[in-house]
């Protein structure tokens, strides 16, 4: 029998995922850093917002990763808020779970990942929400 650390019965299962995102994120990098410009500056349009005349809850996405691998926090969260929060929140994650998997005295055992993803979604439909509101009575973005 396998011994639990986390009080989160989830905690293993997005640790799993974290470090399979970890991986394919090590791989799509350098993709991001060739493609840079066509990415950025409109290379790619949005389906969502082509259809809808509305932004899609992830436009900003791309430009806020890479304003993020930049260094640049602030451009990064008006671009979309989510991707910071999530990277914030993948990193501290993942140094405490690795922490208390390694040391078993270090790290947070009650750390909620679970909450911390239902806030981000709640993040994501927030900035969705006010976002549209403003581009759509005041006609200001940041996009």
């Amino acid at each position: 029998m396998e011994k639990r650390f986390f009080k989160d019965d989830l905690t293993d299962t997005w640790f799993k995922i974290g470090i399979a995102f970890a991986i394919v994120f090590a791989i799509a990098a350098p993709a991001l850093y060739i493609f840079d410009d066509y990415l950025t500056d409109g290379g790619v349009i949005c389906a969502f917002y082509t259809l809808t005349k509305i932004y899609c809850p992830g436009c900003g996405g791309t430009r806020s990763v890479e304003f993020l691998l930049h260094g640049h926090l602030l451009k990064s969260f008006l671009y979309n808020p989510f991707v910071p929060y999530y990277a914030i929140d993948y990193v501290v994650f993942m140094i405490n779970t690795i922490l208390v998997k390694t040391t078993k005295k270090l790290g947070f055992t009650g750390f909620p990942v679970t909450g911390t993803i239902y806030v981000g979604i709640g993040v994501l439909l927030g900035q969705w929400i006010i976002r549209n509101i403003i581009f759509k009575i005041w006609g200001i973005t940041c996009l």
